[in-house]
């Protein structure tokens, strides 16, 4: 592994996740408590903005496939699309000087924007890992160091954010300066990105003929739907980042309202991300003993045995942060290996269809994260208008109680599930070597025919 090259990769995570982690931590706090947009209202906007998704996703998965510039299939994207997606990442959170009727508007123009550049880049910058080595294990060392980088920008975001904002007269002035300085720093981290990764990405000259020829839409779209694995680990991403940015989206009203300390939100979010963290750290070092999968699992039981203390110890500050903290440790075991097993897939599917289509299975990943965090605004949004909730009001005892669940048995579900998913996915080390030496022999095959024709001819 290139140390130098996998920190310069991770670095781009930093700053993205400056603004994944917003967008499921704040906005629908945002759009609720200080645009004056309905928590029903709120929840339908992030669900139909995100719906882009599904046009733009595959495209870029297309794009990116059929790429080939001076900076290779990947970079160029980071090179031009860093500030335009830190402009529209501050607009996002800025209050418009405009009716009800126009803010939400606002609200909609300027999300679906987002999420359009947020695709642009982030389906390049996902599959470049594929490309930086076919080593199972060190897949998951480059996937922890990115996930580790990524993490502690989620950590500034939920343990800085709030106390940034309030140095300002009011909140909404203060998420607008916040959100600019997240956004230069996103700019410095993607163009280190950039310049860190050059080289990556890159069809070599010695390629044989057989593996440069244009890639039609069906070959590209087989490695995602003959893909058992793929499927699979969809399935579980889609079910564990629902639930995830479900909880998180409403971590900080069960502060404001069950606790009535909102500012132990951040201090809770420092705590959490710190033992996250360790998780992230002691990933590899796990996967190395049992595999990918069986981390997998153990990580949701402790979600699981974690968050059900929560619910029903809820009044007690002392178990919400120990309990808390030790589903934060099952987060962060867990979220590695989102990355660090979709690359493996790619070789299944290479090794089933004969076509490598990194930018169309990681366009279906990107797509997957952000439909889950649509559904889980949708979600947030319906089950706070369902229980009573209302703005910055004393709530009713049903409200507390489904700001409750929502922090603790929907996760706890989607752990559940999550478990079901993974017993069922059988790609392990033993059988991933297998396709890369099967794939490495088929080319060197291919490049022997290809030089038995030139001398033919």
């Amino acid at each position: 592994m290139n140390f130098k090259q996998a920190l310069s990769y991770g670095a781009g995570n930093f700053g993205l996740n400056l603004f994944f982690s917003s967008v499921s931590t704040y906005l629908l706090y945002f759009y609720t408590d200080n645009m004056g947009i309905t928590a029903a209202a709120a929840g339908t906007l992030m669900f139909a903005a995100q719906l882009v998704n599904l046009i733009i996703n595959p495209t870029m998965g297309v794009l990116v496939d059929r790429t080939n510039s001076r900076w290779g299939k990947f970079r160029p994207y980071f090179l031009f699309g860093c500030i335009p997606l830190a402009a529209i990442g501050v607009m996002i959170f800025t209050v418009p000087s405009l009716d009800t009727s126009g803010k939400l508007l606002y609200a909609y123009i300027t999300y679906i924007l987002f999420n359009i550049i947020y695709s642009v880049i982030n389906v390049p910058y996902s599959s470049v890992l594929a490309s930086m080595s076919n080593d199972y294990q060190v897949r998951s060392q480059i996937s922890s160091i990115k996930v580790f980088l990524g993490q502690f920008g989620g950590l500034f975001v939920s343990s800085a954010t709030l106390p940034l904002i309030h140095l300002f007269a009011t909140e909404k002035a203060g998420f607008q300066m916040v959100y600019i300085g997240y956004g230069a720093i996103l700019i410095l981290t993607l163009l280190i990105t950039f310049l860190g990764t050059k080289g990556i990405g890159h069809t070599p000259r010695d390629t044989p003929k057989s593996e440069t020829a244009p890639l039609t839409l069906s070959k590209q779209m087989s490695t995602v739907f003959l893909n058992k694995y793929l499927l699979l680990l969809l399935s579980f991403i889609f079910v564990f980042q629902l639930t995830l940015i479900t909880k998180n989206s409403s971590v900080l009203y069960f502060f404001k309202y069950n606790m009535g300390q909102a500012d132990m939100f951040s201090v809770y979010s420092l705590v959490g991300f710190a033992i996250q963290l360790v998780g992230i750290v002691i990933n590899p070092f796990l996967v190395s003993k049992i595999g990918k999968r069986n981390v997998g699992i153990i990580s949701q039981f402790l979600i699981i045995f974690s968050l059900l203390g929560f619910y029903f110890t809820a009044s007690s500050v002392s178990m919400i942060f120990i309990l808390g903290g030790i589903s934060y440790l099952g987060y962060g075991m867990a979220i590695p290996l989102l990355w660090a097993m979709v690359p493996d897939t790619i070789e299944y599917g290479e090794w089933k269809t004969g076509v490598r289509a990194e930018g169309t299975i990681y366009s279906t990943f990107i797509f997957v994260q952000l439909f889950a965090q649509a559904i889980s605004a949708k979600l947030s949004g319906s089950i706070l208008s369902a229980v009573g909730y209302v703005p910055n009001a004393v709530q009713s005892e049903g409200a507390l109680n489904g700001i409750k669940a929502i922090v603790s048995l929907i996760p706890v579900t989607g752990a559940i599930l999550c478990v079901i998913i993974l017993a069922m996915y059988g790609l392990n080390e033993k059988m991933f070597t297998k396709y890369v030496e099967e794939i490495a022999s088929r080319k060197v095959s291919l490049s022997t025919d290809d030089q038995k024709t030139i001398h033919a001819k």
